[in-house]
Parts: C-alpha cells; sequence; structure tokens
C-alpha cells in the first residue's frame, strides 16, 4: 500500500495518540502541517519533514514484506551508508516506521500486526 503526505495531513491532528514500534508510551502529535509532523513523548520531542516521510514510504516500497521494526533498521542502515548520512541520533527511522505502520502501509503478516 502506498501512502501520501496528504494521508498523513488528514490523519493526524494535535492530541492524537499513536501506539509506539514497542513498549508502552504513546507517542502523542503536537503539530501536522504541509511540511512536518511533530510528536512527543515523555522524555523526548521529534519531527518527521515531508521529504523523510516521502523517502521512507519510497524505500518501503522498495523493501518488500518486511515488519515494522525490520523496517526502521533498514531505513537506519540506509541513513548511514548513502549519500544522506546522518551521523547524530535520529528517530526518523522508528517515527517513519511508526506512522507508516498506523497508516496501515505494513503487510497482513502476523509479525506486523
Amino acid at each position: 500500500m502506498t501512502v501520501t503526505w496528504a494521508d498523513v495531513t488528514a490523519r493526524y491532528e494535535p492530541g492524537m495518540a499513536l501506539p509506539p514500534l514497542v513498549g508502552s508510551s504513546k507517542l502523542v502529535v503536537d503539530h501536522v502541517d504541509d511540511d512536518q509532523l511533530c510528536v512527543r513523548q515523555r522524555l523526548w520531542r521529534a519531527c518527521l519533514t515531508r521529504e523523510e516521510f516521502e523517502n521512507a514510504a519510497r524505500i518501503l516500497d522498495e523493501a518488500g514484506d518486511v515488519t515494522p521494526i525490520e523496517f526502521g533498521e533498514l531505513l537506519r542502515v540506509h541513513h548511514a551508508t548513502t549519500f544522506h548520512v546522518t551521523t547524530d541520533c535520529s528517530r526518523v527511522p522508528n517515527l517513519s516506521a511508526t506512522v507508516l505502520r498506523d497508516l496501515g502501509a505494513f503487510g497482513k503478516s502476523p509479525a506486523s500486526r
């Protein structure tokens, strides 16, 4: 299933909660607009840009049947080994996987439910 930024802006609004990939600490949407989606958790706040999301959706389309956690790791490797190298700690891979999972972009294998 291909998802777009329009799906993000249509679904999310401030105050909505998203389940994390693992654990029980919910992510809460702080802000969403045409350029970014920002969420907070008890200990941190992070934003996912439209460009980062669209890149993640493209990579997911190419990845085939992976779980959200596998995809987060795949995206982390992508960011560490391509011309997009990100050397600081980034929540983008897991946040991308979380949003894509919430939007239904992953297959219906038992591990991704």
